[in-house]
């Protein structure tokens, strides 16, 4: 019989399983953006990215579900979101920050 982990071993876990899929993301999300949302107006941008975002982890793990928590004042050219996230065994916070040229 295994023991489950515990909260600082189920931390860990979920972080570094979070940090895998984030790499994951940022690939295939980047692709998706310039195929289906290259040229969208700058005032749009936060809106599509946090929808993707929100769509990519999903799709990829039911087990994982996000909220946008906030969308600080984006600058021109540069966007910052925070995410809250759920998983089974822990609760985490996210932070996505993209550039445009």
């Amino acid at each position: 019989m295994t023991d489950t982990p515990g909260g600082k071993e189920a931390s860990k876990k979920t972080f570094g399983y979070i940090e895998l899929l984030t790499k994951e993301a940022r690939k295939a999300m980047t692709g998706e953006f310039n195929q289906k949302h290259k040229g969208a107006g700058f005032g749009k941008i936060p809106e599509i990215l946090s929808q993707i975002t929100i769509d990519w982890f999903t799709k990829r793990d039911k087990n994982i579900r996000l909220t946008l928590q906030s969308t600080p004042e984006a600058k021109n050219g540069q966007v910052r979101m925070i995410f809250n996230g759920d998983s089974k065994s822990a609760h985490f916070k996210m932070r996505l920050d993209a550039t445009f040229s």
